[in-house]
């Protein structure tokens, strides 16, 4: 009798938890446990805009591209060769006053003629050093730095091309499942695949495509569905100037320039780096529709339990909903945490692993207190 009570109350969670996350109206008047608000800070982390590179184009002769090093690397050593002894000797008193100075690419070149193997390494990796600012040189991403911060190994200043996210997944504070982000793009066209798999119940999935270029994302059409079945759908209709949503797309609103779906939006954020302006944006959850801005809100020392991640909050209320974008500057700008919440639930998706154009960014180490909390 203990077990099958036990069971059902499961099976009343995971019903609750999918018509939630599926934007139900049938959902019960009950509450949701009270989570601690996070005390947000004055923005003090510059989130850029960031590149989007243009489709490679054909390319050069085999040759061509082969060439170029060596074409270049003769130069500089050919022509100051009867020079090196004057260049050498008039390089020691500057190196002698000012140690801290990178070296210039003619005594560079000059070293290079008369140093071992090893030295030439030493003094180009010195003038590297000595060029490049402090704030690109991040450190491992197996470490956080001083203050206990997170970075990727290198700089992420271009919009990726992919990006996979695993989150966990938490209804209130209890974790109740995991969830898949897949990110795509390639020849103008995005594709943004989400899957939610809640630890009892049929999976959830949200399927979201169109074009983007410089100007942003433009969605073309977003569907949910429900252990593979399709539940609702939206079609951004531009040709008629309307969005078409709902169980059969059979309901339809004026398509309002700059209209979003409610998970493309993330991205959009990342890409225009978070300056989206002031006025309300349409937004679908192929459900339901809302209006409202999209602003920064503040931004949080995010910790993720192996470290920290300063995120900018981005924060949308509406008739009672709230929906918050937490996105890291330094992986991309990508959505770290993401909420829905109303008066009567708190959904929210943590990112336990990053990755960027199929390299792994960062990953949180299994938890030993909690067992299995987070089996990637």
């Amino acid at each position: 009798m203990t077990r099958r009570r036990l069971l059902l109350i499961a099976l009343v969670l995971s019903l609750l938890l999918h018509l939630a996350l599926l934007g139900s109206d049938l959902l019960p008047a009950i509450s949701a446990p009270p989570a601690e608000e996070p005390k947000l800070e004055k923005i003090d982390v510059k989130m850029q805009a960031m590149r989007l590179d243009e489709p490679a184009a054909p390319p050069k002769p085999a040759t061509a591209g082969v060439s170029l090093p060596p074409a270049e690397a003769p130069t500089p050593k050919s022509k100051p060769k009867p020079k090196p002894a004057r260049k050498r000797e008039a390089s020691k008193p500057v190196e002698q006053a000012k140690p801290a100075s990178a070296p210039t690419a003619e005594a560079s070149a000059s070293r290079a003629s008369s140093a071992p193997a090893a030295e030439i390494a030493s003094a180009a990796e010195t003038s590297r050093a000595a060029s490049a600012p402090a704030a690109s040189v991040p450190p491992s991403k197996d470490s956080a730095d001083n203050a206990g911060f997170l970075h990727p190994d290198t700089p992420q200043r271009q919009f990726p091309a992919a990006a996979q996210i695993r989150y966990q997944g938490y209804w209130g504070s209890a974790m109740v499942g995991f969830g898949n982000l897949d990110w795509q793009r390639d020849q103008g066209h995005y594709r943004l695949d989400i899957t939610v798999s809640p630890i009892i119940g049929p999976k959830l999935r949200y399927l979201a495509q169109g074009t983007i270029d410089k100007s942003g994302l433009r969605p073309d059409s977003i569907q949910s569905f429900r252990g593979g079945d399709l539940k609702e759908a939206a079609r951004f209709d531009y040709e008629a100037g309307l969005l078409r949503y709902g169980g059969s797309e059979d309901k339809q609103l004026p398509l309002k320039p700059g209209a979003q779906d409610a998970f493309s939006l993330a991205f959009q954020l990342a890409l225009k780096g978070g300056d989206l302006g002031s006025a309300p944006i349409q937004i679908t959850t192929a459900k339901k529709v809302y209006e409202y801005p999209m602003a920064p809100a503040g931004a949080f020392d995010y910790d993720t339990g192996a470290g920290k991640m300063r995120v900018i909050v981005f924060r949308a209320q509406g008739d009672g909903d709230v929906t918050e974008f937490w996105l890291a500057p330094d992986f991309a700008n990508l959505p770290v945490r993401i909420l829905r919440a109303d008066k009567d639930k708190r959904i929210e998706l943590k990112a336990i692993r990053i990755d960027v154009n199929g390299k792994r960014q960062w990953e949180l180490p299994p938890q030993p207190t909690i067992r299995n909390k987070n089996a990637h």
